[in-house]
């Protein structure tokens, strides 16, 4: 089972976090559970993997998906066609249109993105949406 200890204390003070220790607590995370590939068990057409990159259970990857370097996606999520993630914590149960972009960004469990051509950096991306606009997001300048 992962810690995500240091993550839902800094979900609880989001407000008032600043960038430093968002990047403390994204870096500690994938120091401790991005060591080695657990690349094996996914379903979809060949994507690219920059390691170490380390995949949950039941990952479904659309087509030219390019993860890492250091990411980590936890169980039954779904990544859509086209998408960039590298440096990132997408928690359980989280799905993404096609075209999504995350670079440092933690991704809360139960998260439902549905809509396409998203870039972000330096976030923390939660709830569900269908559109950029309604998007529930904290990001860090």
């Amino acid at each position: 089972m992962i810690d995500i200890t240091e993550i839902e204390k800094l979900l609880k003070n989001k407000e008032k976090v600043n960038k430093i220790e968002f990047n403390i607590v994204l870096k500690n995370f994938l120091r401790k559970n991005v060591q080695k590939n657990n690349i094996n068990d996914y379903i979809g057409d060949f994507p690219s993997f920059i390691e170490p990159v380390f995949l949950g259970k039941n990952i479904k990857i659309g087509n030219d998906v390019l993860l890492g370097p250091n990411v980590y996606i936890g169980d039954n999520s779904e990544i859509g066609d086209y998408s960039e993630i590298s440096n990132s914590i997408i928690l359980d149960n989280v799905k993404f249109g096609r075209l999504f972009k995350l670079n440092n960004c933690i991704v809360i469990g139960n998260s439902q993105f549905n809509f396409n051509n998203c870039s972000v950096e330096y976030c923390i991306l939660m709830d569900n949406a269908n559109s950029r606009e309604n998007l529930n997001i904290k990001c860090f300048k």
